[in-house]
């Protein structure tokens, strides 16, 4: 039985807030987009709602510290136990915490969160423990006014992790929402550091504090304030100017364009998880093997790493999906066969097109589909991502020496993020997520569930099922004991490496700037207490907003 999970992270807890005879703002950006459109939905996906009121206004249950799995910290709930079959946790509620407009949160509301998921299927709700069918969650039971038990279908010892990034919604809100995709939420109701939003235009708006917030004590920030920007020129001229305190963008060799922009301009830039090429392999000619390798074997990593990314890159070693973060899991020699689809051989790329037969057929001077019918696709990003952007067009050119007709699409930052679910695709330049453990990467990348037309998600973009992957991983998540979870996690490495369902390009850093024009208490390499980056998909980044505190006399 595992022992409940009750540390908390010192760090938030620290010396009350320096008083300001101004309001506290802090200014940060974890989205880009050409305009704002007033929503404040917590799992509306894209650049809006989602990255801007997950985790500042709504709380999930628990916060992994992913750096430091021993110092998680409690959130909507304070403890949490596995049962001894691997079938059930169960969690302990804070008790005394208020929603925004003064009513209680309790049981009631985990519980109704947990039964509006299962029944808006195409609301996504940050569950991630679901099987390829019916979904692993049972059942939500409320014990009491502040124990929830979920019990599971089957064993998994990783549970928990799933469940911990459940957001609770106020049911006395909610319940009454039929349409939930669609529902703007503009009456913020809310648990976290900042419910109230203020001053909403096209080109922003602020997000204020919480008066019932349970820490407000060590809270020293008034407001969030979320601009609209979009592209990289824009945002570092913005945050050297004062216009902005927090980021996460990649940036051209920072320590020229963006260092010597400020004395208060700092960047860190710790590894992070990999970045493929996700394939479309619903259509030709990417549903074929060999062009997948072709695809491969045709890229030339190095200036990769070298030139489009401006060094601030990683090679990942392995055609695996994922980055160097999870070096330790793997078992090198196993996986030794496949390193050659990580070579840059551009004659070998052309051997594979040749022998499957992707020939030029019309005498146009590119590759045509064995059926004769033309292959054209573009490589999509958003055109604000100059690291991005520039992969895509060394990826580009790669696959036109080899004879592929592939040119580089980029976009506004909303239509590529809505382009997604739909499957209205060719080829993505996209990150992976990282979690606790390689199978919080794999997971969604091989879900079924998350692979149907309209519920397509950034990791599953392939589309490309594969039963052997989902049983590895139902072995892996059906065991707490180590070697198992590796001996099932090195099977998915080499169906992976067999299958090129994605291709793996080199492993991103964690993109953070951050300036110290107005606060302290920023994550460095010498305190790395959580992961710095501001964007959705990180719950430790409201830690990271209450470790802030105001320098004194600074203009907010």
């Amino acid at each position: 039985m595992a022992a409940l999970g009750t540390v908390a992270l010192a760090v938030v807890a620290s010396a009350a807030p320096v008083l300001a005879q101004e309001e506290v703002i802090l200014r940060l950006l974890p989205a880009h987009t050409d305009a704002m459109v007033e929503n404040y939905n917590p799992n509306n996906p894209g650049p809006g709602a989602q990255q801007r009121t997950r985790d500042f206004t709504y709380e999930p249950l628990w916060i992994d510290n992913i750096w430091h799995p021993g110092v998680s910290e409690e959130a909507l709930a304070v403890a949490w136990e596995v049962g001894a079959d691997m079938k059930s946790v169960t969690y302990k509620l804070r008790q005394g915490v208020k929603w925004s407009d003064g009513e209680d949160f309790n049981a009631d509301d985990v519980v109704f969160s947990f039964e509006y998921a299962k029944a808006h299927a195409d609301y996504p709700m940050g569950i991630d423990v679901y099987n390829g069918e019916t979904g692993n969650v049972a059942s939500a039971e409320k014990i009491d006014d502040y124990t929830v038990k979920f019990t599971l279908h089957e064993a998994d010892a990783l549970a928990r992790y799933g469940l911990n990034g459940l957001y609770p919604l106020p049911e006395h809100v909610w319940k009454d929402v039929a349409d939930p995709k669609n529902f703007a939420n503009l009456d913020v109701v809310a648990t976290g550091p900042w419910t109230k939003p203020r001053n909403f235009s096209r080109n922003g708006y602020d997000m204020c504090r919480n008066e019932l917030f349970r820490g407000n004590a060590d809270n020293a920030i008034d407001c969030l304030r979320f601009p609209q920007m979009n592209g990289n020129e824009q945002t570092v001229a913005a945050i050297s100017a004062g216009d902005l305190d927090w980021l996460g963008d990649g940036l051209t060799d920072p320590d020229v364009t963006f260092l010597p922009q400020s004395e208060f301009n700092h960047y860190w830039l710790p590894a992070g998880s990999d970045v493929n090429l996700q394939l479309n392999t619903t259509k030709a000619p990417f549903n074929n093997l060999a062009f997948r390798q072709a695809i491969s074997v045709a890229t030339d990593r190095q200036t990769l790493l070298d030139v489009s990314t401006f060094g601030l890159t990683t090679a990942t070693k392995f055609p695996i999906g994922t980055g160097e973060m999870y070096s330790t899991w793997y078992d090198e020699a196993a996986l030794a066969p496949y390193t050659w689809l990580m070579e840059y051989n551009p004659e070998k790329a052309k051997e594979l097109l040749d022998g499957a037969g992707f020939v030029d057929k019309d005498g146009d001077g590119w590759r045509d589909n064995p059926d004769g019918t033309p292959i054209a696709f573009g490589i999509s990003m958003p055109s604000g991502w100059t690291d991005w952007v520039n992969s895509g067009q060394t990826v580009a050119e790669n696959l036109q020496d080899v004879g592929i007709n592939a040119s580089l699409k980029t976009m506004d930052q909303g239509a590529w993020f809505d382009a997604v679910p739909k499957g209205d695709f060719d080829v993505y330049v996209m990150w992976t997520n990282g979690g606790p453990t390689p199978y919080n990467q794999y997971q969604p990348m091989f879900n079924p569930r998350l692979m149907q037309p309209g519920q397509i998600d950034f990791q599953s973009m392939h589309q490309l099922p594969i039963p052997a992957i989902e049983t590895a991983l139902a072995k892996f998540k059906s065991t707490a004991n180590l070697d198992e979870q590796k001996a099932a996690l090195t099977d998915i490495h080499k169906l992976v490496a067999e299958n090129v369902p994605v291709v793996s390009l080199f492993a991103n850093p964690i993109w953070y700037e951050y300036s110290t024009r107005r606060f302290t208490g920023w994550v460095t390499e010498e305190n790395p207490f959580v992961r710095p980056q501001v964007h959705d998909g990180n719950r430790e980044r409201v830690l990271h907003a209450l470790a802030l505190k105001p320098i004194e006399g600074a203009k907010f």
